[in-house]
């Protein structure tokens, strides 16, 4: 068998280096994407309807008491149960090819993969405009593009900072009242009280009492990672429940937790990365850094049950990518449709999660 001089495998190792062809970088428009991947990481695809459904009984028929031997029944029969309604949403993006200047970025002129460039680009386009709509709602009550996100389930209740479920039907980003309720469904102090979420108001004070309304709405709704072991010598980190802020939430926690470390003084490493509460780690969620009075107010804090809360995606239709089409007017130029037909359902909104803030 010949073998090769030294100078020989230097040439093909040359050679070898001038075919690679340079990816190009995408640059993407948010610096987390935690909620976005926790969200449709769990989602659920269905086939057909006009729109998604869940019941949910939320009355009392009132006919359940102690009573004597000789006492009469109660029969009051009245309808408990409702429906939970979330109507369907399309989000799409494209992209085109030019078949001749394709032609170009051939052979040994290739500078990268244009088209799958291209193909990538528009995934994230379309997943960043996605992930901006889960954390808003819709503009107005005549707004039917955009879908409920978060805010739009997690709603804003009574201003006060003990915390309870008053997070009742909220508003839309207009600032207008929510005439239709929340998943279709109005409640109230006195109507249908259980289905409302879990809200409190931190009045912006992010330091020991925020601790304590943290601890209050956590105990009320369970949200606890498992502390039974997953893997030897470690806990295992749910990710059921999940806890969303900004930069200013998440700061001042890191450096409340290292201030109020008196074992060892301040441990960067342990108190300036993500904190953690009961188990739970906080994810940055940049969007969240600039406020929205109308819906989630200043320096939100979501805390979320993936189990129930999730989007639910049309059969077929998740992130679909069409065949290429030829332009009417443009027969050199080819288009590719990529859409998502989706929305959010929450069942159980008064166990799903809550929203802290200052309003």
């Amino acid at each position: 068998m010949e073998t090769i001089t030294l100078d020989q495998a230097l040439d093909v190792l040359q050679a070898t280096l001038s075919s690679f062809k340079k990816e190009c970088a995408l640059t993407y428009l948010y610096s987390s994407y935690a909620l976005f991947n926790s969200l449709w990481k769990s989602r659920m695809v269905i086939e057909g309807g006009d729109k998604v459904e869940r019941p949910i009984t939320l009355d009392d028929e009132g006919n359940a008491k102690h009573q004597g031997n000789w006492e009469q029944d109660t029969h009051n029969v009245i309808n408990t149960d409702q429906m939970i309604t979330a109507n369907w949403k399309r989000a799409s993006s494209n992209f085109s090819i030019n078949l001749i200047e394709m032609s170009y970025n051939r052979g040994a002129a290739r500078i990268y993969d244009k088209i799958q460039n291209k193909h990538n680009n528009t995934i994230r386009e379309i997943i960043d405009h996605v992930y901006a709509a889960a954390l808003a709602v819709p503009n107005s009550s005549s707004d039917a593009l955009n879908p409920e996100g978060v805010p739009g389930w997690l709603v804003q209740g009574t201003d006060d900072s003990t915390g309870d479920w008053t997070g009742y039907n909220g508003t839309y980003a207009d600032g207008s009242a929510r005439s239709g309720g929340v998943g279709g469904i109005t409640c109230s102090a006195t109507s249908r009280p259980r289905w409302a979420n879990y809200y409190a108001d931190h009045n912006g004070d992010l330091d020991d009492s925020l601790l304590v309304i943290l601890d209050r709405a956590t105990r009320k709704l369970h949200f606890e990672a498992p502390i039974y072991p997953k893997n030897p010598g470690g806990n295992e980190v749910s990710d059921k429940f999940s806890l969303y802020s900004n930069d200013n939430v998440i700061g001042n926690l890191n450096h409340l937790y290292a201030k109020s470390d008196d074992q060892m003084g301040v441990r960067i490493s342990q108190h300036y990365g993500i904190p953690h509460f009961k188990g739970m780690p906080f994810q940055y969620v940049d969007i969240l850094d600039t406020a929205q009075t109308n819906y989630y107010g200043t320096d939100p804090i979501f805390g979320v049950n993936h189990e129930l809360f999730y989007p639910v995606v049309q059969t077929g239709w998740d992130f679909r990518i069409g065949k290429p089409r030829a332009r009417d007017a443009q027969h050199v130029v080819l288009t590719t449709d990529i859409d998502l037909v989706y929305t959010y359902i929450m069942e159980r909104r008064k166990n799903a999660g809550f929203l802290l803030n200052q309003q």
